[in-house]
């Protein structure tokens, strides 16, 4: 069975849930209605509602039906994303998601000051020049990656196993943000002298400083993201 197959029920089954065609509480349609609506087999329906089972939007209750939980039980955040476009905009989504950064990633700077290894600064080191290089080239993707791998370094130094886990779902949500706004000079810019900051305080072992570097990197991204998704919300 092709992913993408499953994937497009998937955003599919979602859609229907977030444009209220199927309220929370009700059952889905008959499973062979529903498949024939979306033009693809009982088989490929059936995985994507076990997907979405999975992450916490349908129920499945035997003998009656799959029935769509209240928003407080999914448990997925591209999910919660799709539902919250609805009545937010994306400038508003966006500021949300660097507030769930900000609780996670000043502290892991602080825990990365006091825990890192050698090695954790050679990564933190090469991933900035690497930066600087694909800054240079106007490599908009390089840059991206260089970016996502800075921050889970910081993760990873932290000395906390659980802390990759957890911010996963959100580095995905984060990739196409990051997209726009790395295509814009100066935001690259300023995220190269934001890490270079967050990497000083954490090699000289400044706990404060480290959590202070990376509370104003924050400050920049929310700063960067009202500028240029307000911008760009205005034109579109």
């Amino acid at each position: 069975m092709a992913q993408s197959r499953v994937e497009a029920t998937v955003t599919g089954l979602l859609d229907a849930v977030v444009n209220g065609s199927v309220k929370v509480g009700q059952a889905l349609p008959a499973e062979t209605a529903l498949a024939q609506s979306l033009d693809v087999s009982r088989l490929t329906l059936r995985e994507a509602v076990r997907v979405l089972t999975d992450r916490g939007v349908l129920r499945p209750i035997h003998g009656r039906g799959t029935f769509v939980n209240p928003p407080g039980q999914w448990t997925d955040l591209g999910s919660m994303i799709a539902l919250q476009a609805k009545t937010s905009s994306p400038l508003d989504i966006a500021l949300e998601l660097v507030e769930i950064r900000r609780m996670i990633e000043v502290g892991a700077s602080g825990l990365a000051a006091e825990r890192h290894s050698a090695e954790d600064l050679d990564a933190l080191e090469g991933i900035l020049a690497q930066y600087r290089s694909d800054h240079d080239a106007e490599d908009v993707v390089a840059t991206v990656r260089g970016d996502l791998a800075f921050h889970d370094r910081i993760l990873q130094a932290s000395g906390n196993p659980f802390l990759t886990t957890v911010f996963d779902p959100l580095r995905v949500a984060l990739l196409a943000g990051r997209t726009d706004t790395s295509t814009h000079h100066d935001v690259r810019v300023h995220a190269m002298v934001h890490h270079d900051a967050i990497v000083e305080a954490i090699r000289d072992g400044d706990v404060e400083a480290a959590r202070s570097a990376m509370s104003a990197h924050m400050d920049q991204t929310a700063h960067d993201i009202t500028t240029y998704v307000s911008a760009h919300t205005a034109d579109s």
